[in-house]
């Protein structure tokens, strides 16, 4: 399943993901529990110890992280995103300029959470690209 962000105010606004890559270097939740192991897993020859690696919190855990690379198109002030499909959060966004005078956008709020509120300069007619880490 793709990662997809859905408008939830606003009479316009696309945020369209065209890049997902998988970032398997870590997870945005501290968590240490997998390396117990699990005490119902089988025996090596020898009795000795097997590592059975689990992760039994599953309160706080979460898809791996991913970056990803879109564009926004005809955004409006305040239009909030929600993300959807193979992440819940949206951990860090870079917004590229508009290269148009009087038109810009920025995050205003949302970071760390699964919804965020852009900040527009005028409405944005072309394209601006952005790159963020989701999970």
């Amino acid at each position: 399943m793709a990662i997809t962000f859905t408008r939830t105010t606003g009479a316009g606004g696309v945020m369209a993901v065209t890049v997902e890559l998988d970032l398997w270097a870590g997870s945005p939740v501290d968590d240490t529990a997998w390396l117990d192991g699990g005490a119902t897993a089988g025996n090596y020859p020898g009795n000795i110890d097997v590592f059975t690696a689990k992760n039994s919190n599953t309160t706080n855990a979460t898809t791996g992280m991913k970056m990803i690379v879109g564009t926004f198109t005809l955004v409006e002030n305040n239009n909030v995103f929600t993300i959807g499909g193979d992440a819940t959060k949206v951990l860090a966004i870079v917004v590229g300029g508009s290269g148009v005078a009087g038109k810009s956008l920025t995050v205003d709020a949302g970071i760390g959470t699964s919804a965020i509120t852009m900040q527009a300069e005028g409405t944005l007619d072309s394209q601006t690209h952005f790159m963020a880490i989701v999970a």
